[in-house]
């Protein structure tokens, strides 16, 4: 192994589920096994807070009306002002969307010292999120179970409950777009069981392998996901994430996948001369390592291989 062959950026996982799912409980627990936790709603709050430049900027579009007497902001007046036209809606997604964008980096490079780093996203699935991670988490729970938890922890009168779980994701979308599930209609117990479960045999061989470049002894077929939707799903996500790391480095790049007898095979075509070594430090980046004319994932949760059809590492 040659020094650039490690990679020493922390392991970034995604965290979803629906409205009512508890994934600020999931997120507790990987903090409590040493994640770093970057918390999107948190985030959402903190940059609307008094002396706040997009809180500011939201007067400034909608009026004082959005400021509560004592110059917090009025949530409610906000979206009833906001959600009124597309244009309107569109401006309000220009002040928050860059406050919010530029916040969350600020945090990631707090938490860069760190192994790794879990971005618990309520929309992650709704906004495309997936090529963004090493791995995307799901907080599984049965809809009803959301339900009845949102109309006696929350308050929420049913209706309401069932609107805003049905402006979201559907179980099946959050299923393809995620690496893991964890279910959460159960104990306490059994939750963390399976933090721990999801932990010791995925995310910290994941990180170990991908700090060393070293690829993954897979885990035993029965807890890979099977079944021609699954590959496709998975194949999907991968692909997702090579293009995204390879466009944040400036590389053009493109992936197509297929299933393969020992994994997902993932084709990975960049231009004619394109510098070796950017390519090699995209892979690595996105969890690949090389061996012979292959680069094998150092994720053991599921077995892939990427060919690069120009440029070698």
């Amino acid at each position: 192994m040659t020094e650039t062959s490690a990679t020493t950026s922390p392991l970034l996982l995604g965290l979803t589920g629906g409205i009512g799912a508890g994934k600020s409980t999931v997120a507790a627990l990987l903090a409590d096994r040493g994640a770093g936790i970057v918390d999107a709603d948190r985030i959402a709050r903190e940059v609307v807070e008094p002396g706040e430049p997009a809180l500011e900027a939201l007067r400034r579009e909608f009026g004082d009306a959005v400021l509560s007497d004592d110059g917090t902001l009025d949530r409610a007046a906000l979206a009833g002002l906001a959600f009124a036209t597309p244009e309107r809606t569109a401006a309000l997604n220009a002040i928050m969307h860059p406050a919010i964008a530029q916040r969350t980096a600020a945090r990631l490079t707090e938490h860069a010292h760190l192994p790794v780093v879990v971005h618990d996203v309520p929309l992650l699935v709704e906004n495309g999120m997936t090529g963004n991670y090493h791995l995307s988490l799901l907080v599984d729970v049965p809809e009803e179970t959301r339900l009845d938890r949102l109309t006696t922890s929350r308050g929420l009168d049913r209706e309401d409950a069932q609107r805003r779980i049905r402006a979201q994701a559907t179980d099946d979308q959050r299923h393809l777009a995620c690496d893991a599930a964890l279910d959460n209609a159960g104990t306490q117990e059994h939750l963390r069981e399976q933090v721990v479960e999801l932990w010791e045999n995925r995310i910290e061989p994941f990180r170990r392998n991908r700090a060393a470049g070293t690829p993954a002894q897979p885990l035993p077929l029965t807890q890979v996901e099977a079944g021609e939707e699954a590959q496709r799903a998975a194949g999907a996500r991968l692909t997702a994430r090579l293009e995204r790391t390879a466009s944040r480095a400036g590389l053009p790049a493109t992936a197509s996948a297929s299933p393969s007898v020992d994994g997902v095979a993932i084709d990975l075509r960049v231009p004619d001369g394109t510098d070796p070594a950017a390519v090699a430090a995209v892979l690595r980046e996105t969890g690949y390592a090389p061996r012979d004319d292959r680069w094998l994932t150092t994720d053991p949760g599921r077995p892939a291989a990427v060919t690069v059809s120009a440029g070698t590492r």
